[in-house]
């Protein structure tokens, strides 16, 4: 209606609407009164109703993130970008609420995040400046980040990983490569995101692993046993015995979707930012 009164439109609509009034019994003076108040409508009905809405999902998103913090931050790193908070400010505020978040990894990550079973005592994590909030946090879940924050990490790929991913979980490099046939160049994102933790390897050792991949191409990327299915005999590779990595090294290491470009330019990692 505001557009109608820019372009003149509402003195058509004026019109028709008091003389179809009048043609169904109304009074002309009622008729006339009645358009006035739509004509004001189109002054402050739409700031009215935008702010009664802004003000509902305020109060419902105050409190999830009072009282399911867990759910509050997967919904929001689940709808990056945003244009408000990024990813390494949502883990940080949740984590300083009590609860977990759990590295990406290719035997428990999803493409996006999930909430899992937490350690729970939500209540011994809380730091200090919100332990007031620590009766009012109901959460018990932790948050797995999904592998579309891996940096470069193609959605394809990650689908293809996790369709193909066994009962019991990928059980060596080798074995992520020949079962879900993804890239050599999409392994290395894995390792340098420290996705290979649940298989006993840092970043390191894993892309150690992967390396070792490049220009051998084993038996079972040939015609005749790529036809026949991945192998059950897939075990994990032996140790490289590899200098132990300091402290500092063993840090996850931010990982940002390519669909998300931050701001935020202090450091290069998501979980220990």
């Amino acid at each position: 209606m505001a557009a109608w009164r820019r372009t003149g439109k509402m003195a058509v609509f004026e019109e028709r609407f008091i003389l179809g009034m009048v043609g169904n019994g109304y009074e002309q003076d009622f008729a006339e009164r009645c358009f006035a108040q739509i004509k004001g409508f189109a002054e402050y009905g739409f700031p009215e109703s935008h702010a009664a809405s802004f003000a509902l999902l305020v109060y419902a998103s105050c409190w999830f993130k009072c009282h399911y913090p867990d759910v509050f931050a997967c919904a929001l790193l689940n709808s990056q970008p945003m244009g408000f908070y990024g990813p390494s400010q949502i883990v940080r505020d949740v984590r300083e609420h009590g609860i977990e978040v759990l590295a990406a990894d290719i035997n428990h990550s999803d493409l996006e995040c999930v909430l899992e079973p937490g350690a729970g005592q939500v209540r011994e994590r809380i730091w200090p400046r919100h332990r007031d909030m620590a009766d009012d946090i109901l959460s018990q879940k932790a948050i797995r980040l999904g592998l579309n924050f891996v940096e470069g990490l193609a959605e394809n790929d990650i689908n293809q990983l996790v369709a193909r991913r066994p009962r019991e979980g990928y059980r060596s490099v080798r074995e992520v490569w020949a079962r879900s046939a993804i890239p050599i160049a999409s392994l290395e994102k894995l390792a340098r995101a420290d996705a290979f933790a649940s298989l006993g390897l840092n970043r390191r050792e894993a892309l150690w692993a992967v390396k070792g991949l490049i220009g051998t191409h084993g038996a079972e990327t040939l015609p005749l046993f790529a036809a026949a299915g991945p192998s059950r005999d897939l075990v994990a590779e032996e140790p490289a015995g590899l200098p132990l990595m300091g402290p500092g090294k063993r840090s996850s290491t931010i990982i940002r979707p390519s669909r998300y470009r931050s701001r935020d330019t202090r450091c290069s990692s998501f979980v220990p930012c």
